[in-house]
């Protein structure tokens, strides 16, 4: 798949994605009052800077970038921040240092600044793969679809042209995973399933321990109907992240399809209450047919939770009715 054929002939315009409210020089911000905010005012969120009152003083944009890197290395993700931010005030078209606060606060969820620095970055420097990826990532949050898409392929383009056409592989470590990840995520979304597991191998290729990315693509396979493959997927998603509450989940409907019931019990008992693993069983019970089984599961549901899971009486009322109509089938 040759995607950056598509973007290839298409210029990128310097500026273009520059937020309005963002001077073209600089990163001030117009405050309420009318006076310039300045990057820390603007973009740190995070314990009080006199926290950091100790610390030496960046040089240079990137030596503060690499401060920042180091601290979100130790998992010190204010300080991370406090960095990048000074070196943002160094330096105030530095597109590197809008990225880096872009990506942290994409990972704090807080969209309204990852999408203010991330759109400032590509106002810099269009063509940045590493924001134009996160802000797919942040358009796909906001299931802003079409436009999430765009900006993956338009960083997986960018990062084909370092390869030639006689070369087979267009892709390696340097590669942004996570726009093939999200174009995987977009493909699973249309039902495009084989396209999207393509999309997940080459993620998994440059990134092979993305816990993530192993999940979508047992989920992929979960959506194709290949249990024991999906089931593989999320269990090596689990080995890299033995709380990821998703994959555990998906575990259990993939043992609960296999009519592996008590194995779908505990993983699902390890991310929800038991009145919900019994609805969720019976569910998958019900998708499947076995309503007599269904039944059961949804009745244990009830009878672990009467007043707190009304969903399952749902259920149980919804199997009841499927489960005559089969006798009816029958009987004619």
């Amino acid at each position: 798949m040759d995607i950056v054929a598509r973007y290839r002939r298409t210029p990128f315009m310097k500026g273009a994605l520059l937020v309005a409210i963002m001077t073209l020089g600089g990163c001030a911000t117009q405050s309420q009052t009318g006076q310039e905010m300045s990057a820390a005012e603007t973009f740190y969120e995070g314990r009080p800077t006199l926290a950091y009152s100790g610390l030496p003083e960046a040089k240079s944009v990137q030596q503060g970038i690499s401060w920042g890197d180091q601290a979100l290395a130790r998992g010190d993700a204010d300080e991370a921040l406090y960095h990048y931010v000074q070196a943002l005030e160094l330096e105030a078209d530095s597109a590197v240092a809008y990225y880096r606060i872009g990506q942290l606060h994409l990972a704090r969820d807080n969209k309204a600044l990852a999408s203010l620095a991330l759109r400032s970055a590509l106002g810099i420097e269009p063509e940045h793969i590493g924001a134009l990826t996160s802000m797919g990532v942040l358009l796909l949050k906001q299931n802003r679809y079409a436009q999430a898409g765009e900006r993956f392929k338009q960083a997986v383009a960018q990062d084909q042209l370092r390869f030639t056409d006689e070369m087979e592989q267009r892709h390696d470590a340097r590669s942004p995973a996570r726009a093939y990840n999200g174009l995987g995520i977009l493909a699973d979304l249309d039902g495009n399933t084989d396209e999207a597991q393509e999309f997940y191998k080459t993620a998994l290729a440059i990134k092979p321990d993305a816990a993530d990315t192993l999940n979508n693509l047992g989920y992929s396979y979960y959506l194709s109907a290949r249990w024991q493959e999906a089931g593989h997927m999320f269990r090596r998603s689990l080995e890299l992240e033995p709380e990821y509450e998703q994959a555990w989940r998906n575990l259990g409907l993939v043992y609960a399809r296999q009519q592996r019931y008590m194995a779908a019990l505990n993983a699902l008992e390890r991310v929800m209450d038991t009145a919900k693993a019994h609805n969720d069983i019976g569910f998958i019970c019900m998708l499947d047919g076995r309503y007599a089984l269904a039944k059961e599961y949804f009745e244990k549901a009830l009878t672990l939770s009467p007043v707190f899971y009304p969903k399952a009486q749902e259920n149980l009322t919804y199997v009841q009715r499927l489960e005559e109509a089969a006798r009816q089938q029958a009987g004619r």
